[in-house]
C-alpha cells in the first residue's frame, strides 16, 4: 500500500466516522441505522487484505470504543480487528470475490463483529437475545442494502494507483 492508498484510506476512515456519528441518525428507521464502520472494514479488508484489515479494524475499534461505557473498553477494538483479518483472510483464499459474495461477507462481518462484542461485554443472555432479535437482525439488513449499494457503486471504479 503505497502513500496516496493510505492517505485515500485514512481520508476514507474519517469520512465513515463523520457519516456514522452523524448521518447514520438521520438515516434511522425506528431507532435503526447502518453500520458504515463495519461496510468501512469489510471493504478494506477485502481491497487490501488481512494485515491492512487488522489494522483499520484495530484503529476503528479503538476510536469506537472512545466513546463507548467505560466497563466495555476494548470491546469494538477486539471485535473490529478479528472482523478486519477474518475478512482478508477469505479473500486472500477466494482470490477476488463477486459483488454477492462481498455483500454475503458483510453480513457475516456484521453478525461476527456483534457476537464478539457481546460475548466481550459479558452480557446476560437474555439481554443477548433481546438485542440480537431488536437490534442486530435489523442493523444487519440496514447495513446490508447500504454496503450492498456501497459495493456495487465502487466496483466500476478500477484505479490502478
Amino acid at each position: 500500500m503505497n502513500n496516496y492508498k493510505w492517505f485515500m484510506t485514512l481520508l476514507l476512515f474519517v469520512v465513515v466516522f463523520v457519516l456514522q456519528t452523524t448521518v447514520s441518525e438521520w438515516l434511522q428507521i425506528l431507532g435503526i441505522g447502518p453500520d458504515f464502520v463495519v461496510i468501512f472494514i469489510v471493504s478494506v479488508a477485502i481491497r487490501f487484505g488481512p494485515a491492512t484489515g487488522c489494522f483499520w479494524g484495530f484503529l476503528a475499534g479503538f476510536t469506537q470504543d472512545v466513546y463507548a461505557p467505560v466497563e466495555w473498553l476494548g470491546a469494538n477494538t477486539i471485535a473490529m480487528t478479528i472482523v478486519g483479518f477474518a475478512v482478508g483472510l477469505l479473500e486472500e483464499r477466494f482470490l477476488t470475490l463477486n459483488l454477492p459474495a462481498k455483500i454475503g461477507v458483510l453480513g457475516l462481518a456484521f453478525f461476527v463483529n456483534d457476537m464478539f462484542y457481546f460475548l466481550i461485554t459479558g452480557l446476560e443472555k437474555d439481554v443477548v437475545t433481546n438485542l440480537f432479535i431488536t437490534r442486530t437482525l435489523p442493523e444487519f439488513a440496514y447495513t446490508m442494502i447500504i454496503g450492498g449499494i456501497a459495493f456495487y457503486l465502487s466496483s466500476g471504479k478500477k484505479t490502478n494507483v
